[in-house]
């Protein structure tokens, strides 16, 4: 970036973006980049007089974006403002609802992450144009791994389709309201990366809006925090839902027995450990979460089998009852901690008969006491 001093409002600016040509190369304007999640995205960049600006459409069946970095420190930089125009908007949407969180558009904004993994610890201001919520409203996202996901709702179905609006807010006084709980609300560090977003995958109605220069500023006068950030932010907790299918997924014993291949980039295999008798999950499992919420975003209809398993030390009738016990406390953990829906969690106990080592080494023995955490997209 570079930074250019505004003389008549003795501030110093730095542009986000300033699109200056129809060109996009890679299938993104210059110095961004393609972030789809849903469906085909279909973007193009147009004119409207002199100035060129990005248009996102989406036909109900969508959720896409461009995104591009910047580095920028808001406590010296706290304004940001941008141009944005809606033609349509999904009918029903609603951030607040998570079978209807689809938008026009949103503009996100990402700050230093506050641990690992990034996934689930990266501060994110999303400000969204909605059509049901109201204005003002903040909170956080409903979706799987949205607890550092907070938003601000700026326009809504009451502002007029097909004009443009100007957006200035101060996203350091944002971010110390709506992440208060983090660092007593002061960031990290830079902010990141920007990004622009459409979604209708969920209401399955069509969307088409536009996007224009985005910039940060130094200039804070004439610049108010509305009431969206002055309102205590809505506790609300993110929920794996109940998948909508027919079956439940298999434990790991009919996986192995039917050798499911777990290498394919449509599944998801964790392993757990645990102490001698143990049922206890210690935390270290935070560091394997990662790719599990990944296969939930990525497969909605998809479970998980989670199977417990112990050592060859003691009963058959203790270690039945010990590896079903583990692999409760897994599914209670993943409920509690992560708001998985449990109906997408399927649990099993198998005690010491499908061992992985050898049982007569301490070293076999740590390996077979486990929790396997299992799934498959068909």
């Amino acid at each position: 970036f570079f930074i250019a001093v505004c003389t008549d409002a003795f501030a110093a600016v730095i542009p986000v973006t300033k699109f200056r040509s129809a060109e996009m190369p890679g299938g993104a304007p210059a110095g961004w980049v393609v972030e789809k999640k849903i469906g085909a995205p279909s973007l193009k960049m147009e004119k409207d007089g002199e100035n060129y600006y990005l248009r996102l459409m989406s036909n109900g069946n969508s959720s896409f974006g461009v995104r591009t970095s910047a580095r920028v420190d808001v406590k010296e930089f706290p304004i940001i403002s941008w141009r944005w125009k809606v033609n349509k908007m999904p009918i029903g949407g609603d951030v607040r609802k998570k079978t209807a969180d689809d938008q026009a558009l949103q503009v996100y904004v990402a700050f230093k992450e506050t641990g690992f993994p990034a996934l689930l610890n990266t501060p994110v201001i999303g400000y969204i144009w909605d059509n049901e919520a109201p204005k003002s409203w903040s909170g956080r996202s409903t979706q799987v791994g949205g607890d550092k996901m907070r938003y601000i709702v700026l326009r809504n179905k009451t502002d007029k389709t097909g004009q443009w609006y100007t957006e200035r807010r101060n996203i350091y006084e944002d971010y110390k309201k709506l992440f208060g709980d983090i660092n007593g609300g002061e960031p990290l560090g830079v902010t990141t990366g920007v990004q622009v977003h459409i979604n209708t995958q969920r209401t399955k109605t069509p969307a088409d809006s536009m996007i224009a220069e985005i910039y940060f500023s130094s200039e804070t006068r004439d610049v108010a925090v509305t009431e969206a950030a002055k309102e205590k932010i809505v506790a609300r907790k993110t929920v794996i839902s109940m998948p909508k299918r027919k079956s439940f997924p298999k434990t790991s014993g009919e996986m192995t027995a039917e050798r499911e291949d777990f290498s394919k980039p449509s599944c998801v295999n964790i392993i757990v450990e645990f102490r001698t008798n143990a049922t206890q999950v210690h935390s270290s499992i935070d560091g394997k979460m990662q790719p599990i919420l990944e296969y939930l975003m990525k497969y909605p209809q998809a479970g998980l089998a989670i199977t417990g398993h112990t050592d060859s030390v003691g009963s058959d009738d203790y270690n039945m009852e010990l590896s079903k016990r583990r692999a409760e406390s897994i599914k209670k953990y993943l409920v509690e901690k992560y708001n998985i829906d449990e109906q997408r969690l399927i649990i099993d106990g198998v005690g010491s008969s499908r061992p992985i080592a050898d049982n007569s080494t301490p070293e076999g023995q740590a390996q077979n006491r486990r929790v396997m955490i299992q799934g498959c997209s068909e």
